[in-house]
């Protein structure tokens, strides 16, 4: 049988000790060998030849986040306020005051677990802890965590709901470690016991050894493609670079072009041209970036006159085309700058650039871009994320084109299965949700879209039909990539960059 002179070094060690099987680590010690990436690739060749068999055992244990090591120092969120309230000599504490005791990233997960873990309960405001004392299970486990990371024996139903929780939160990663044994077979007993020879081997024939003579004292080794060879790290796009551009590709690939506009907008173009009332909700401070500075912005006089009359009456040239919110209009307000929570506004600022000319024809547009929104972190949150926008104009198109256009683009995504409800957004009616189905998760919301009010598009001068729609690309990656928690998207731990497989379809 023929052998790689590293073959023979492995076998050597075996026959020189009288032993039927190693770790890895050992055979790597020896100064036969010199690596665990040279001892596996070896024993790979062997395996093959049936000479050695390789017995893995897989063994996963449990890691403290620098998170995880912070809330075991200083108390889970929710233990800082029952700690807060026991020193006070009170129970409870109004829910807007939650910020006098935690981060402004750790009041929604410390509200969402009291209530999960029923440790707490709201009325009219307040959160009341009863038993200011309480056993958590899961700061419990954490602390044998810290001394035993073994996620074998935490093995049990209970263990795994707080292990996962704890994994959400951010405070624990599951690790894997292999340990390998590399062992003789009955084949690789009987051949070593004859004697192995090492002889020098030499991958490449040179003018002086044929010159000297020493070619005849050589092996020269056979070049075997299938050799298996150290790991490889190549650049590569970062895995929402990757999503970002196939997508891209799939909306030019239909016709559509793309647009871009600045982070910054004003509220008139964010929210006001988008018919959303100026006391709603998500307007304040709790879903939206105000900017200090600059903290205002120009608009074009003309139309910020036709989008107050649309929200104070419904009134277009005056035309009675809806209700309105009937409220007074404030010019003020649609000045103020703010991060663009929605890519939207780079859809309908390119509409309303649109000549008249230009607005007898059809267009596809899109957007991919950044926006932001004043959201708490966790693990499908945060507070800066990519979305996707996109319109189509044209005579006649109409809800079922809708329809048709995002079957298929979910398609193209590599999803087989879609489907659409009914859904509300303030800025189109009708309005639907898509919908795809994954195997083991069910179905899951991906896309929004709608079309546009007239109450959005008379005041910008079209009287065509604008179908829109829009994706978070956050979640797309999630998916291709089967992650549980959005955050491990933008940590930029190497090893993960470095291993992690972009799927080209789910």
């Amino acid at each position: 049988m023929e052998l790689h002179i590293d073959e023979k070094k492995l076998l050597k060690i075996f026959q020189d000790s009288g032993k039927e099987e190693f770790n890895v680590k050992e055979l790597a010690e020896n100064e036969l060998m010199g690596s665990e990436t040279k001892v596996m690739r070896t024993a790979l060749w062997l395996s093959g030849k049936g000479l050695v068999e390789i017995i893995e055992n897989k063994k996963e244990y449990i890691k403290l986040t620098e998170r995880g090591e912070k809330a075991l120092n200083e108390g889970f969120p929710e233990r800082k306020i029952a700690n807060y309230l026991k020193e006070k000599g009170i129970n409870s504490i109004p829910i807007k005051d939650l910020n006098k005791i935690l981060d402004k990233s750790e009041i929604s997960p410390a509200l969402g677990n009291l209530k999960k873990k029923k440790i707490a309960r709201i009325d009219k405001g307040n959160i009341v802890i009863d038993d200011l004392d309480y056993v958590d299970e899961e700061e419990e486990l954490l602390k044998k965590i810290k001394t035993n990371n073994n996620l074998k024996e935490y093995n049990n139903v209970d263990n795994k709901k707080a292990i996962d929780n704890l994994k959400k939160r951010g405070f624990i990663e599951i690790e894997e470690d292999i340990d390998r044994i590399i062992k003789l077979t009955e084949k690789g007993k009987e051949f070593i016991k004859n004697p192995i020879e090492i002889k020098e081997e030499i991958s490449q024939l040179t003018r002086e050894h044929i010159i000297s003579g020493k070619w005849k004292e050589y092996h020269i080794r056979p070049y075997d493609v299938n050799i298996p060879t150290e790991d490889i790290y190549p650049a590569k796009l970062h895995p929402m670079t990757r999503v970002i551009h196939e997508v891209k590709d799939i909306l030019i690939g239909m016709g559509f072009k793309e647009v871009k506009n600045p982070i910054v907008e004003t509220e008139f173009w964010n929210f006001d041209v988008l018919f959303e009332p100026q006391d709603h909700p998500a307007r304040d401070m709790q879903d939206t970036f105000f900017l200090r500075y600059p903290n205002k912005g120009d608009v074009p006089s003309e139309l910020l006159k036709k989008v107050k009359e649309m929200h104070e009456k419904g009134i277009f040239n005056g035309e009675k085309i809806s209700k309105g919110w009937n409220y007074k209009f404030d010019e003020n307000i649609s000045k103020r700058t703010v991060l663009r929570t929605h890519t939207t506004v780079s859809s309908i600022k390119y509409l309303a650039s649109l000549s008249d000319e230009e607005k007898n024809g059809a267009h596809k547009v899109f957007c991919i871009d950044r926006v932001f929104r004043n959201e708490a972190i966790d693990y499908k949150h945060l507070p800066e994320f990519y979305q996707c926008e996109g319109i189509i104009m044209d005579e006649d198109v109409n809800f079922d084109n809708l329809m048709g256009i995002l079957i298929e683009f979910l398609k193209r995504l590599g999803f087989d299965k879609v489907r659409v409800r009914p859904s509300y957004f303030p800025f189109t009616e009708p309005s639907l949700e898509a919908e795809v189905y994954l195997e083991g998760k069910g179905w899951l919301e991906l896309l929004g879209a709608g079309m546009f009010r007239p109450e959005v598009l008379k005041p910008i001068g079209i009287e065509k039909p604008v179908l829109a729609w829009g994706i978070g690309l956050s979640r797309l990656a999630m998916l291709r990539l089967g992650l549980n928690d959005i955050r491990e998207l933008h940590r930029n731990e190497l090893n993960w960059l470095k291993k992690v497989k972009y799927r080209a379809n789910i």
